[in-house]
């Protein structure tokens, strides 16, 4: 007799367990509120810089900004930006299941709620005072209401909204494709926006207390303006005591409410409040998690794979679907950060925290596995076997000590990392995604200086070896993997991986057949700069690899040597008709 097993539909409040901040619409709507209102930050603040050029270029600035805020449709955009944005974070901070968060994450709560009340008095001698009560708004009436009485507070609004907006627009941008190649440069502007506008404050505040004294408001101005201010206080006042009080309701609920038990493998099972993510239950029992886009949903690295009630769990919605069949998930893996069980369930974290547990898990995340652009050296002993062959082991542990100690040596005084150190070599790397020619430079003089190294060897050992110590040296530009290899949790080691690595110790291996000591690709040494015309140039086939590679063969450090000089730099600089 055939059995057939119907299952029961979820209830319609387990499917709405998943919170409206999270929802896909909700994440956008947050997201692209808040770039609207870092915008209007950011174009004031340049307005506020403008005032190291005089408080009359500060007006003329103002004026062109007043044209897009000030209109129908600017202003439309920037309140009801305001709007969304507050909505959405508070229901969102309502929502946490604990607080335990890392460091910038929980900054960027801290000054979202301390923004209002900082922007309150700001507001209102500007945009208050001059729309509802007709006192002077330019810059210089402005600045003498404000200078230098609240020089401390306007500083510190200044810190706390561009920080705010600095930190949600990293962790929004930072795992698009360009943003490494940017992220210096975004770097730098971060820093002088927010310190030319205080500069630019200052000099106008000090301009506009030295100039005419402007009409300052009248009596019933101050009225009007000093009645709004306690209105507004008391709305503020208002919106902080509703929002603490939801939180207290929302921590009451929690506790009272129902629980579930998700058992994680390897640290057993848990209780959380019903409707909790499995991140959040991770971070309320210390269990180490990694969550890089700190459970926004925009990244993969907090996914567990469901080993028990998967059934139960609300379907996952369209973005974190769309994330999981990017990167190829199978059907019972699920974003941590956007799973909120109903009914207990069973998991396995996939992508475990690197290194010891640390008190902020999330930190190491994003090392698990990067792509970066970097130079790579590959060298290797010639005649090793030959080179140790009728030693004592003892003399032959003296040898690979001094050699792995004066190369790593050698490596990290200019700035690389050895990724591999073995008995007859290593492997280098030479970090170049900020600027690949400093890597590329870097790791030439490295390679120079490890055959200089070899030299000094020889002399040191001279009556213990049967042959001089000579090496073969590989180096390419180029992307690769830095992955964590081990097994995620003690022992693992950074390394190196890709077509670039190959590449390099191809072209150690081709150093052999044209007794060359270097082999410097093309690519390197375009990206170094330096003058390679001279050098004798060579196709090498490397395994694996479908193309030939231009590569130049150097036939020792003299000639290395010459090739960064500074005669040959200037042929290169002359030619770039700098």
């Amino acid at each position: 007799m055939a059995v057939t097993t119907i299952k029961a539909p979820r209830q319609a409040g387990e499917q709405s367990r998943n919170s409206l901040s999270d929802q896909p619409w909700a994440c956008h709507a947050r997201l692209w509120a808040g770039l609207v209102l870092f915008a209007f930050v950011f174009t004031h603040l340049v307005n506020h810089a403008i005032g190291i050029f005089g408080v009359g270029a500060m007006e003329q600035a103002q004026q062109w900004r007043w044209l897009l805020w000030r209109s129908w449709g600017g202003g439309f955009l920037l309140y009801g930006a305001a709007l969304v944005h507050v909505v959405l974070a508070s229901y969102r901070i309502m929502r946490r299941s604990t607080w335990r968060m890392p460091r910038d994450e929980a900054w960027q709560i801290i000054s979202g709620l301390a923004i209002p009340f900082l922007v309150a008095g700001h507001v209102l001698q500007t945009r208050v005072a001059g729309s509802w009560f007709d006192v002077d708004q330019s810059y210089h009436a402005v600045l003498l209401r404000l200078w230098p009485a609240v020089l401390f507070s306007q500083t510190l609004l200044l810190v706390v909204s561009w920080s705010h907006g600095v930190i949600g627009l990293h962790h929004s941008l930072r795992y698009k494709a360009w943003y490494p190649r940017w992220r210096v440069a975004g770097l730098v502007v971060a820093v002088l926006v927010p310190a030319l506008a205080f500069a630019g404050f200052v000099a106008g505040g000090r301009e506009a207390a030295q100039g005419a004294a402007a009409g300052g408001p009248t009596p019933e101005q101050l009225a009007g303006i000093e009645h709004a201010g306690m209105m507004m206080n008391a709305g503020l006042a208002g919106f902080a005591s509703a929002f603490a009080l939801l939180l207290v309701g929302a921590y009451v609920r929690r506790r009272i409410g129902s629980t579930v038990t998700i058992t994680y493998r390897g640290y057993g099972p848990v209780r959380v409040p019903r409707g909790t993510s499995v991140l959040e239950a991770s971070r309320m029992y210390h269990i180490p998690h990694p969550s890089s886009c700190r459970g926004r949903g925009r990244c993969s690295t907090c996914r567990v794979q469901v080993t028990g009630g998967a059934a139960d769990l609300p379907d996952p919605f369209a973005a974190e679907r769309a994330l999981l069949s990017g990167i190829g998930a199978p059907e019972n893996v699920r974003l941590a950060c956007q799973t909120r069980p109903t009914r207990d369930m069973s998991v396995r974290i996939l992508m475990p925290v690197l290194g010891q547990r640390l008190a902020d898990p999330d930190q190491d995340a994003q090392e698990w596995a990067v792509e970066r652009e970097a130079t790579v050296i590959f060298l290797d002993l010639r005649a090793f076997n030959t080179l140790t062959s009728n030693r004592l082991p003892y003399e032959i542990a003296v040898l690979i000590n001094r050699f792995s100690t004066e190369m790593t040596q050698t490596v990290e005084s200019h700035g690389g990392r050895i990724d591999q150190m073995y008995g007859d070599g290593l492997l280098a790397v030479f970090d170049g995604s900020d600027k690949p020619s400093a890597g590329a430079r870097a790791a030439l003089r490295a390679a120079r200086d490890m055959t200089r190294v070899l030299d000094m060897l020889n002399i040191e050992m001279r009556g213990v070896l049967p042959i001089p110590i000579r090496a073969g040296i590989g180096i390419h530009t180029g992307p690769i993997i830095l992955a964590r290899v081990g097994d995620g949790v003690q022992e693992n080691r950074l390394r190196a991986i890709g077509v670039t690595v190959t590449v390099a110790a191809g072209l150690e291996a081709a150093s052999k057949e044209y007794l060359a000591d270097y082999f410097v690709s093309e690519e390197t040494a375009r990206a170094s700069g330096y003058d390679f015309s001279g050098q004798n140039q060579r196709d090498v086939i490397v395994d694996g690899h479908s193309m030939p590679v231009p590569a130049y063969a150097i036939a020792n450090d003299v000639a290395l040597d010459k090739v960064m000089s500074g005669k040959a730099m200037l042929g290169v600089l002359s030619a770039a008709g700098m």
